[in-house]
């Protein structure tokens, strides 16, 4: 009996620390499942509270129920927030680019002479970072570029381009861009939400586009030049030539005037020598009317012989004697 006593004290007391186990398991377990939300919990506050920053960025801080602002906390860097409903608003501070390029976006100009052409242009800014909080209270939507700086950018082009003609465009592209960019820089400078707070890096004028019926005008006007050189350069050549003919001309008559005077001149001194030959054979001397009588027969004669082919004579006779006198030397 006592045996027995024993044997059902002891099932008793094992069924008793079963029961008891059973009991302290959900407790247990009810422990942890608090602690581990109590640690989910603050792990969450505090990843709540911590915020980063980009390299080339700032972040601003703030709280929207004061109205307080703090910061700019410069990148790149892990940071702890104060309270958590503070809100974080992250500013890139690299280089940025605004491209306006292409038909919609380009920038439409009128020129001096009321000329309608499109520029195309590329700026590239960058935002102070010392004066970022300024900026973010005058464009809370970080909407600076699209509100104020193009804007700016087209209004500086077309104060530019409207001191030129639309034919000096090409010619004077550089000075175009120069003044654009002094411009767009005392405009930055001056407008009270901007200044002191972008920075211009650069600005290209990379193309300017003209309509096509100013394009085929100017053609037209160069087409009509270069036949304009290409006729005085041919009435230019007709000139040179007609003056050298001229002067072939006056040369040929003079050559041809020369030698009938040096005939000529070989002539009447071949007829004096006659006369004179004449003269001494026969002693006689002739008067004027002789010499010309003579003269004028024998320049005859020669020409007739020259005709004929044949050597003619001038019989001349006298009391001292007769001569025979050749028209042929």
């Amino acid at each position: 009996m006592e045996v027995k006593s024993l044997i059902n004290n002891w099932e008793g007391n094992r069924e008793n620390r079963a029961n008891m186990s059973l009991v302290r398991f959900p407790r247990r377990l009810a422990a942890f499942v608090i602690l581990l939300i109590i640690a989910l919990t603050s792990l969450g506050l505090i990843a709540a509270n911590i915020y980063t920053v980009g390299v080339s960025q700032v972040g601003i801080l703030v709280n929207p129920y004061t109205g307080e602002f703090s910061g700019p906390v410069a990148g790149p860097t892990l940071a702890w927030k104060s309270v958590p409903w503070v809100n974080v608003v992250i500013v890139s501070t690299a280089v940025q680019t605004i491209q306006m390029v292409g038909s919609g976006n380009n920038i439409n100009v009128l020129t001096r002479d009321n000329l309608n052409v499109s520029l195309d242009v590329t700026i590239r800014y960058q935002v102070m970072s010392t004066n970022v909080i300024t900026l973010y209270k005058h464009y809370p939507a970080l909407s600076w570029e699209d509100n104020a700086l193009v804007p700016l950018i087209r209004s500086s082009v077309r104060d530019v381009v409207a001191n030129y003609t639309a034919d000096e465009l090409q010619a004077v592209r550089a000075q175009i861009q120069v003044g654009v960019e002094n411009k767009l820089t005392t405009s930055l400078e001056t407008e009270p939400s901007l200044a002191n707070d972008i920075q211009l890096v650069e600005l290209n004028l990379r193309d300017i586009v003209l309509p096509n019926s100013f394009l085929a005008a100017i053609q037209a006007k160069l087409n009509a030049q270069q036949q304009l050189l290409q006729a005085e350069f041919q009435a230019q050549q007709l000139i040179v030539t007609a003056l050298g003919q001229r002067n072939a001309t006056i040369i040929t008559a003079q050559a041809q005037a020369n030698a009938t005077l040096i005939q000529a001149s070989a002539n009447a001194q071949s007829i004096s020598n006659i006369i004179s030959q004449v003269e001494a054979q026969t002693g006689t001397t002739w008067n004027s009317t002789q010499v010309a009588a003579f003269t004028n027969m024998y320049t005859e004669l020669q020409l007739l012989s020259k005709l004929t082919g044949q050597n003619l004579y001038i019989f001349v006779g006298s009391p001292n004697g007769s001569l025979i006198i050749p028209t042929k030397p």
